[in-house]
């Protein structure tokens, strides 16, 4: 079992954050309340404003702090496909430390060169089994700092200000849907909405292709999926592990599928008629609303996440062509 989020504690590492992390806006969303009945409300948490382009920031900032004296000196390693490898990057940097983060070789360009651009030094693995394989070899013989993806009190209470600052710009909302990859993010966030607005519906979604949290809650135990495939390459955690499973097992009202194309035309949606150009993890949010939660959610007042905008234009626009 974990403990419950502390609140005081997660006010102060906000603070602390201060001139490190944006506070990202909430937006209205009144081209995607035509398609409910009258009195929904939506809005959107711009969270891809994010330095960095993601929530990471968050939880790499956090567990960054979290780091004795002598645990600096020595630098930080982290493991990602691009979002959490940038934001280990940038939150290095920001604290003059030394940096190296394993990518598969399969990784977007657009996210190594980012990572290369603030300084870290690029690792590249066969693909995400090898990664994490390679990461603790680096952490043992080079003694440098693991920052996990998804996993760690660390991480939990970093993604944990998400829920502070969304508390404190609309405590009137009665429904949240957050995408989930490894759980990093619906962790903390679930948590802390959950203990300080325990009326309001908390809904995850996952790609189909990359249910990794689905499949845990089912079975009431951290799963491990041999093939993932999906164009939300931000959420393809391979498996989930005990920390961020307990935290969403504990605080979420389950978890919704939605399919490739769903998400393609999730995409197609928030460029056309919000302008607004994101990655495919950071669509999954709206298309649960559009598709797996429309029934459920009409009528409510409803926080949509959108995590994340760290794509190129040509994988853009391959993937919403999916929806075309």
């Amino acid at each position: 079992m974990v403990d419950d989020i502390n609140i005081a504690y997660i006010e102060k590492l906000r603070t602390a954050l201060d001139g490190h992390l944006v506070k990202t806006p909430l937006l209205r969303c009144f081209e995607l309340e035509k398609r409910f009945s009258r009195g929904t409300k939506i809005l959107a948490k711009l969270e891809f404003l994010q330095n960095t382009g993601t929530f990471k920031l968050r939880g790499a900032l956090a567990s960054i702090l979290g780091l004795g004296k002598e645990e600096l000196s020595s630098g930080v390693v982290a493991v990602s496909a691009g979002n959490h490898a940038i934001a280990v990057a940038y939150a290095a940097k920001s604290f003059g430390l030394k940096a190296k983060v394993v990518m598969p070789k399969s990784s977007n360009k657009f996210r190594v060169s980012t990572c290369q651009k603030l300084g870290a030094e690029v690792v590249f693995a066969e693909n995400s089994g090898d990664a994490f394989e390679i990461v603790n070899l680096i952490k043992e013989r080079e003694n440098l700092n693991f920052i996990h993806p998804f996993e760690g009190q660390s991480i939990v209470n970093g993604t944990a200000t998400l829920g502070y600052e969304i508390c404190n710009q609309y405590p009137g909302m009665n429904a949240l849907v957050v995408p989930i990859g490894g759980g990093g993010l619906c962790s903390g966030l679930s948590s802390f909405v959950r203990k300080k607005i325990p009326e309001c519906g908390i809904y995850g979604v996952e790609p189909i292709g990359a249910n990794t949290m689905y499949r845990s809650l089912k079975e009431n135990a951290p799963q491990t999926m041999d093939n993932i495939e999906t164009i939300a390459d931000s959420l393809a955690a391979p498996f989930a592990m005990p920390i961020s499973f307990e935290y969403c097992k504990k605080n979420i009202d389950g978890s919704h599928l939605v399919s490739e194309k769903e998400i393609s035309i999730a995409m197609s949606i928030l460029f056309d008629e919000m302008n607004l150009v994101v990655e495919p993890a950071c669509a999954t949010s709206t298309a649960a609303l559009l598709g797996p939660l429309k029934e459920e959610l009409d009528g409510k007042t409803i926080i949509l996440i959108l995590c994340g905008s760290n794509i190129d234009w040509l994988t853009y626009e391959q993937n919403i062509s999916i929806a075309r």
